[in-house]
């Protein structure tokens, strides 16, 4: 990881955003880069002063990196600030006039479109930030065996327990002729988790859970510190930008969700 470019708007969800970005850039030793994009070069973000921002970053920050500035689209110029090696952090809303919504434009926008691995920092604080352990989507596809990797490093970092998730899942479509039973998805679970740890060689404690993986993972990342997931999985539409599992983790988990990107 070569920079951690974090979007900072002085919205309560980029101030936890940039937080935790300053933290994940000491963890990696990298260059952490808060940019601030504003809508023209006269006006700024809500009613806060370019000097506003530039003073809260920096109160976050504490020296630790020189806050920047762009002017256009915020979507638009976070990205453009980004480069494959770096990771871009973002809060899950921010200053727009459709606060409610559970994921902002901005903060999708990026999940799609940035040539980096992608972390949401939920907008809601937690109960408790303490380091517990690191959780990674794992359904057998090349690009969740590339996110284990990264979630073994991120565990590693941290000194915490990596826990390798599979959930099974029997998605009917009206004509199978014989429906496996729980017992036999459990079973091809444990196998596709056992094939891919040995594959990547990567030490985690297996979790095979039934259940539909958007709500498993949402709901086992309320004890989580990070939850990593591949941008694509395993589905009947291999060419979608950004998996449903992974935009629903990013929108509803209670952990940052950090989405890797294409490993093709």
């Amino acid at each position: 990881m070569e920079r951690v470019i974090a979007g900072f708007d002085g919205s309560p969800g980029s101030v936890r955003a940039l937080g935790w970005a300053l933290g994940q850039a000491r963890l990696h030793r990298a260059e952490l880069q808060p940019w601030t994009i504003l809508p023209d070069r006269t006006s700024a973000t809500g009613e806060k002063t370019e000097e506003d921002l530039r003073r809260a970053a920096g109160d976050i920050t504490r020296g630790y990196a020189e806050p920047r500035f762009g002017h256009g689209g915020a979507s638009a110029g976070l990205i453009a600030a980004c480069s494959p090696g770096d990771l871009l952090v973002v809060g899950s809303r921010g200053h727009n006039r459709l606060a409610g919504l559970l994921l902002g434009s901005v903060s999708k926008a990026c999940l799609y479109q940035a040539p980096c691995p992608v972390t949401v920092v939920p907008d809601l604080p937690r109960l408790s930030d303490s380091h517990s352990h690191v959780i990674a989507a794992v359904d057998g596809s090349e690009h969740a065996r590339h996110a284990l990797r990264v979630a073994a490093e991120e565990a590693a970092l941290r000194g915490v327990d990596l826990h390798a998730v599979h959930a099974v899942h029997w998605d009917s479509v009206g004509i199978e002729l014989v429906k496996p039973d729980t017992d036999r998805l459990m079973e091809w679970g444990e196998r596709t988790l056992d094939r891919e740890l040995a594959e990547t060689g990567v030490k985690a404690r297996p979790l095979v859970v039934q259940g539909h993986p958007a709500d498993v993972l949402t709901r086992l990342g309320a004890e989580a510190d990070l939850l990593v997931l591949g941008s694509h999985g395993r589905s009947r539409l291999e060419g979608v930008l950004l998996g449903s599992t992974s935009e629903y983790c990013a929108q509803h988990a209670p952990c940052p969700v950090m989405i890797t990107r294409d490993v093709t």
